[in-house]
């Protein structure tokens, strides 16, 4: 018997693909389809999954995953090295490569591409994310040289650069968390949209809303207003480019029923801007990244001391870990309540 988790076969793909990346998937085995669902062999624990035990067929000995098509062309030092996780979006893989492998890195970039027959272009993080778009520099390694690319997930489609525009696949789940609560009538502020992909999964899963996505960077704004099109989304979502700071006051007072804050970095500074939008019981999503040691304590003060600044009360209705970012930092969500 294997350990599995058992997936809806719509979702099937977009999770294959995240186990890919975050090396969790089993490949000693077959997955195996039931009914609408598929069960998945995974190496440990998968989000909140739960485990079960299922008879898989096992494979044939070929090479199936990054690590096992390095581990005879590496030393054991440099194996060891390995970051084994990596982003996908679309067909373009983003490494992380150590500095004591950057000789090695066309080596690895090649490897991954024989074993990943999905990927057509491989870079690596050639620096933090910085600016005001948040945006990273890639150094190219590997396959077609190129940087745009089409990016599926929850039955949409996005099209981007990701040398252009800030975009993580890692919020899949957070896209979807949200979407499953929204409720038909509501209207929704989506701030910091980037290429539109949390009011575009909502609006896929309840068309019966409107919302408004502000977006500051110009190159994520065309791609917003793309996909928007590329979704059939015309209808549903109105998109503004702009600075929140000024865009708020002038557009948007007391005006939301739900309010989404997924900046990478200093969503603090616009809670403000957010409790001013807010109507009466709007609830806001509110990321932040922080310390895996207390991850909510300074979220929590951020959001209590400016509800008083605002003379509005917060109420947390939800809170929880999104992903690990870096050793000892993790990104969290809280939910909460404006009264």
């Amino acid at each position: 018997m294997t350990k599995c988790i058992k997936v809806n076969r719509n979702e099937a793909e977009r999770i294959r693909r995240e186990l890919i990346s975050l090396n969790l998937l089993d490949n000693k085995y077959a997955p195996k389809a039931e009914d609408d669902s598929i069960y998945f062999p995974v190496k440990g624990q998968f989000r909140n999954f739960k485990l079960v035990e299922k008879k898989l067929k096992e494979r044939a000995p070929v090479v199936f995953s990054l690590e096992d098509s390095l581990r005879s062309k590496l030393t054991p030092e440099e194996f060891g090295l390995i970051v084994k996780s990596f982003d996908v979006i679309g067909d373009i893989a983003i490494l992380e490569i150590p500095k004591k492998l950057e000789k090695k890195e066309k080596l690895i970039a090649a490897s991954l591409l024989s074993v990943h027959r999905n990927v057509k272009s491989v870079f690596k993080k050639f620096g933090p994310m910085e600016g005001v778009y948040r945006t990273r520099k890639l150094k190219f390694l590997a396959g077609e040289e190129r940087t745009a690319t089409e990016y599926k997930e929850n039955n949409c489609r996005f099209r981007l650069d990701v040398a252009k525009v800030y975009f993580t696949p890692r919020l899949s789940f957070e896209r979807k968390r949200i979407a499953e609560q929204v409720k038909p009538g509501e209207r929704i502020l989506a701030l910091f949209a980037g290429v539109g992909p949390f009011p575009i999964v909502i609006a896929k899963m309840q068309p019966q809303v409107k919302i408004h996505a502000v977006e500051l960077n110009p190159d994520a704004f065309k791609y917003m207003e793309e996909n928007i099109r590329l979704n059939r989304m015309q209808e549903m979502i109105t998109p503004l480019l702009g600075d929140v700071k000024d865009i708020i006051p002038k557009k948007f007072v007391n005006s939301a029923d739900r309010i989404l804050m997924p900046l990478p970095k200093g969503a603090e500074k616009f809670l403000g801007e957010a409790f001013l939008a807010a109507r009466k019981n709007c609830i806001i999503h509110f990321y932040q990244f922080a310390s895996e040691q207390n991850p909510f304590e300074d979220a929590e003060t951020f959001i209590t001391k400016e509800a008083m600044i605002s003379g509005r009360k917060a109420e947390v209705i939800a809170k929880r870990i999104v992903r690990p970012f870096a050793p000892g930092v993790v990104q969290i969500v809280v939910d909460f309540r404006v009264c």
